[in-house]
Order: C-alpha cells, then structure tokens, then sequence
C-alpha cells in the first residue's frame, strides 16, 4: 500500500522563506518518509538558498512529491514547486519569475536584477541608434565617411558619458549574479525530478524563468506554466484527494502569515 503525507507551507512572514523557514519544515518532518507528499505552497517568495534548502530536505525523503498551489508561489516559492515530480494549479494559482530582486543602489528597494542588466542593453541599443542617424545626417550633408564615423561616435559617447558614470559596477555585477543564480537553481531543481531525462528542455525553461517576463511580480498562470514553461502541471480539479481530505486542512490556515504543519494521510 502507498503511504501519503502532507506539508502545509505558508510563508507570507515579512522576511518571506529564510533559514528559520527550513528549519522549521526539517523539525516538522524529521526522519519521516512516505512514498508521496502532497507539498500545498502559499509564499510569495524568500531566499532562494533556504528554498533550494528545503527540496532538498524533502526530496530525500519522498518519492514522489506533488506540489499544490491554491493561490500563488512566487520567486522562490515557485524554485520549490520546480523541485517536485509535477504541479497542480486552479485557474487563479500562479506561479512567478525568477529574475531575483536585489536591493536599489539609491533608495534602497527592491527591485527586479534584470532592471539593471537591461538598463545597459537598453543603452547600448539607443546610442548605436544615435550613432547610425548621426552618420546618416552627416553623410547627406557631404561630410567625408571617415569624419562622419568619428563624429557620429563621438556625439554617441557624448550622450551616453552622463548616464554611465552613474551606473555602479558592484551593482550591476550583483544583478548579473543575481540572475545567474536563479536560472542555476531553476535549472538543477527541473533536473532532480520534474525534467530529469531532457536537460535541454530544463535549460529552455530555467532561461525563460529567469528572463522572460516583464516584470518580478508577475503572476503565471497554469496555461503558460504548462504551454510556455513546459511544466508538468495538472488540474486540482483532478486530484481526488484535494477535495476529500487536503482543501480542508488547508482551508483552516490559508489566512495565516505562516504556517508550517506536517501529516500522514
């Protein structure tokens, strides 16, 4: 007979997933194992270290996990629901990009690592534009080719001189790290489980993550998930124990900050 568990995890808390987050989830599940864990996420997110943490806790320990999204797990929540065998969704479930967010370098909030990496790409692509119209003017007003190069460059640099030379490069390092590390984890969490025989497609998947989206808060929904992601998503709809045992139990504290409770089924 196949033996089932549970784990509630909510972490809506204000430092969001952390150290404290694992481990709590290793105290609740020990040494315990089962065949299949139903995992019900509810974050909006938190470090991707201590995420990465607690699949790893889990997956030596079940066989089979299933994720359970009934509202949303953003960031680093959604790195978690990568780490399962497959991931049920209702129409409202989303899960989030993974271009990690890193503090602002003037006012300190939080914002998306890829603001500032296409910051610079946004850049570059307007000053070669001002360079090519610049030498086009020039050309048509009879100025050689050469001295229309080096003129057309020398009003690009120019323009773009005051704007870099406000561009830091420890941060601009930090976001390329930042969004390194999540398509690094993205990648290695589709590889234990959920894409473990087609590293291309985890690859495809990871760089989507990580890129692709307009904006951190995002929300993705189960047709792109599963459409544009390539993830193996199902409907809760579809998932018996959901609707006889589990909605229940979740029921009771979906409108706690943070919730961490294990089971047997």
């Amino acid at each position: 007979m196949t033996s089932q568990a549970y784990l509630i995890f909510i972490d809506d808390s204000e430092d969001g997933i952390d150290d404290a987050t694992l481990g709590n989830v290793e105290k609740q599940v020990a040494d315990k194992k089962a065949d299949e864990l139903f995992l019900i996420i509810e974050s909006v997110g938190g470090s991707p270290f201590s995420a990465v943490g607690i699949m790893n806790i889990l997956q030596a320990r079940f066989e089979k996990i299933s994720a359970i999204v009934p509202r949303y797990a953003k960031s680093a929540a959604t790195l978690m629901s990568l780490g399962t065998d497959e991931i049920y969704m209702c129409e409202r479930s989303a899960l989030g990009p993974l271009d990690l967010p890193i503090e602002h370098p003037s006012d300190g909030s939080r914002i998306s690592a890829l603001d500032i990496q296409n910051t610079i790409t946004s850049m570059a692509t307007l000053v070669d534009s001002i360079a090519k119209a610049r030498f086009t003017f020039l050309r048509k007003q009879g100025v050689s080719k050469s001295e229309a190069a080096g003129m057309a460059l020398d009003n690009a640099n120019d323009f773009l001189k005051p704007v870099v030379q406000q561009i830091d490069p420890y941060h601009l390092q930090k976001a390329q790290r930042e969004l390194r590390i999540g398509f690094w984890y993205a990648l290695n969490m589709l590889l234990t489980r959920m894409m473990k025989s087609q590293p291309e497609k985890a690859r495809d998947t990871a760089k989507s993550l990580v890129n692709d989206f307009p904006a951190h808060e995002f929300s993705i929904y189960s047709h792109d998930a599963e459409f544009l992601l390539g993830l193996t998503i199902k409907k809760m709809a579809d998932l018996p124990i959901w609707g006889t045992q589990l909605k229940e139990k979740y029921m009771k504290v979906r409108s706690k900050s943070y919730h961490i409770e294990y089971g047997s089924i």
